[in-house]
Formats: structure tokens, sequence, C-alpha cells
């Protein structure tokens, strides 16, 4: 999977005050921004690690290896912003869905929170030539995960991400105003189990289809399962049994991991396509559940260890945006005479330090002055509490 960074977009904003209007209401989940704040810095360490992973390859220690294997890993930051915007959005639009002005109310909170600092982004890669006139119409038309289909190249790969979320929240509205909560939950769960099976046939259509990875249908599970605990959630049923899947969710997405990667290279060409196709599973897994201990656990949000993860999550949508623009820029103007007597570890991490730095800054004044003039307009939502299981009752 290539380097992307995080869609941060999804429901109301972590800084949107209006989604924490009162404790009754319980729209405002804090466990959730940190894991938020999770998946954006996953992001900002995997594109830290890509700039400079040649320093893991030539220290050659086994641990200098196995650092740069996990931090190759944390490109999957973008899957678990799909889990999260699957279970926040469906949220949303379960509990609004009789209202009258449901579809102009979710799109205008939607076009606000997203398209003024997307623009602005598209405008400052425009006018430093970072992207062509070509990839910006795509970009207009958010097929950024689909330029193979266009004979585009793609010039920002953070933007691939974004266009996945835009075409969900494009469908998803209509889908959930049409089923009942049953057949949603029918829906949810069949998109889980077919979208594998769905990788695996793409792996024997036109090579434009290869990239199973980023195209919008390839990576609906991720969606789903966001969903199916947004319907959980709103289940009496159900929902005291969510914080017992938990666990479980975790532990068999290490397990069903570690016994993918178990396998030696396979010379059988359909077991090795089984294996891309299956090869997202155990994060759909193990992101669940993370996603169901920040819904049940939304205490973790208060631990000291957990507050840089919320300040990140506050400012992951313009810290998405922004920071690989500033990773380059830092990169090709970096001063190499003023660490020309360092070696080059200190080096590398003094600029990734500098990079991350300079990117934090910019998506904090971004979010609250730009962002958040626009973030003002949008409409109120919905007074419907969202259920929410309290902490003293998990055992």
């Amino acid at each position: 999977m290539s380097a992307s960074a995080a869609t941060a977009t999804e429901a109301d904003a972590p800084g949107d005050h209006s989604a924490r209007s009162s404790k009754s209401s319980l729209r405002y989940m804090p466990g959730l921004d940190v894991m938020r704040g999770l998946a954006i810095l996953l992001v900002l360490l995997y594109h830290g690690y890509a700039d400079h992973h040649m320093i893991f390859v030539a220290i050659g220690t086994p641990v200098a290896l196995h650092i740069a294997h996990w931090l190759s890993l944390c490109t999957m930051g973008v899957p678990l912003f799909f889990v999260l915007s699957g279970f926040l959005i469906s949220g949303i639009l379960i509990d609004s869905r009789a209202q009258p002005d449901y579809f102009r109310s979710f799109y205008l909170r939607r076009v606000l929170r997203i398209v003024p600092a997307y623009l602005a982004m598209l405008g400052v890669l425009m006018v430093t030539h970072s992207i062509t006139g070509r990839y910006l119409i795509v970009c207009l038309l958010y097929f950024c995960n689909m330029t193979t289909l266009f004979g585009v190249h793609s010039q920002y790969g953070p933007l691939w991400s974004l266009s996945v979320e835009e075409q969900f929240y494009l469908f998803w509205p209509f889908v959930v105003s049409k089923l009942s909560v049953r057949h949603l939950a029918f829906l949810s769960v069949g998109i889980i189990l077919f979208t594998p099976f769905l990788r695996l046939g793409l792996l024997y259509g036109p090579h434009q289809l290869h990239d199973i990875y980023y195209k919008t249908w390839d990576v609906m599970d991720f969606f789903a399962s966001g969903s199916c605990m947004a319907l959980a959630a709103r289940s009496p049923r159900i929902r005291p049994l969510m914080p017992r899947a938990v666990l479980p969710l975790l532990i068999s997405g290490v397990v069903f991991y570690y016994l993918l990667t178990s396998f030696p290279d396979p010379s059988n060409r359909l077991f090795f396509r089984i294996l891309q196709a299956v090869s997202l599973e155990p994060w759909l897994l193990g992101f669940s559940g993370l996603i169901l201990f920040a819904y049940v656990r939304p205490g973790i949000a208060s631990k000291a260890i957990a507050r840089p993860l919320v300040f990140l999550g506050n400012i992951s949508y313009g810290l998405y945006l922004c920071h690989l623009f500033i990773y380059e820029l830092i990169g090709r103007h970096w001063p190499t005479r003023l660490t020309s007597s360092v070696s080059p570890v200190s080096e590398a991490m003094l600029q990734f330090a500098v990079q991350i730095s300079v990117a934090i800054t910019v998506a904090y004044i971004s979010r609250y002055t730009f962002e958040e003039f626009f973030l003002r307009l949008k409409p109120k939502p919905h007074a419907a509490p969202i259920p929410y299981i309290c902490p003293e009752k998990i055992t």
C-alpha cells in the first residue's frame, strides 16, 4: 500500500463545538478523538519513515530493521480512518434520517467541513507547480483514487483517501435513507463478507483494477464494519454486549496478521492472489476492535498519555492535507551545511522533528482560523441522543 495520508473528515470534527452541546445529548464521544489522533500519528510516522528509510538500511542492525518494519506498517492509519468514518457517519445518518432536511443538512455540513481547506490545499499545490492541470481536474471531481482509470499519474498521495471518503459520503446517505435498520445491518455484514472476494476477482481483471487497496469498492468493508458498530450502538439488546467483543476482535486481528505473514512467498498464483485479497482483513478486525474499545471506554481520552493524541485528532484534517507538502518542501530546502558535522541518523531525526513541528503548527493555525470560520456556518445537528455506554457499567 503506497504512502498516503489519513482522511480526517468523519462526522463532526472534535473541535466543532456544536457537537459538544451537552452531556445529555452525548454527541461527543471523546474516546474516538484518541483514535483519530492515533490514525494521523501513524500517517505522520509513515511518511517520516518513507523519507528516511535508507537510514535504517544503512544501520543494518536487527533492531533498526525491526523498527523500519513497524514504521512501514504505519501506512495503515488510513483504513483506521475509514472504520472511524463508517461508525460516525452511519450513526449521524441513522439518527437524522427521519428529519425533513436529512440530505440538505448532511451535505451542507460535509461541504463546509471539507471543501474550503481542500480547495485551499489544491490552490497551494497548483501555485507551487506540485500538480498539473489534469490532476487538478481529477482532484476536483474526487477521483484521486482512480487515476489509473483516467491515465493520470497520482501527484499528491494524500488525496486518494479523501476521494474514497467523498465517494462514501455521496452514496451512503441514500442507502441509509432507503433501508430499514434490519436491512442496513444485513447489507453491512454482506459487504464485509463480499469485499475480499471482490478484491480477488479484480486481480484477474484489467491491470487498471489491480490496485486493490485504493478504489472505494475495495475498502468498503472498513466502512461497513463501522456501520455495523453504529447499528449495534443503537440496539438496546446488542449495545450491552459490545464491550465483550473488543478483546476477541483485537486478538483475532493480531493472530490473522501473523498467520498471513508467516507464509513464504507462494509459487502458486491463485494462493498468492488469495493472500493479497485477504491481506487487509487483520487490520479490519484490529481497527474495529480499537474503535469499539474507544467507544465503550470514553475515559481513555482523559488519560495523560492520550492527550497528545486528542490534540492531534483536533487538527487532523488540516494536518492530513498539508503534512506531506511540508515534509517535501523542508526536505528540498534542508540546509545541509548546518548538519554536515552530525551523523546521518541525527540529521534524519532532526529533519523529521522540524518537518512534523512545522506541519502541526500550520495545521493548528488552519484549524482555529480558516477552518473555524466555515465550521461556524454549519447547521446545528439534530438533538437526538447518541446511545452511549456508561463506563461504570462495563465489566
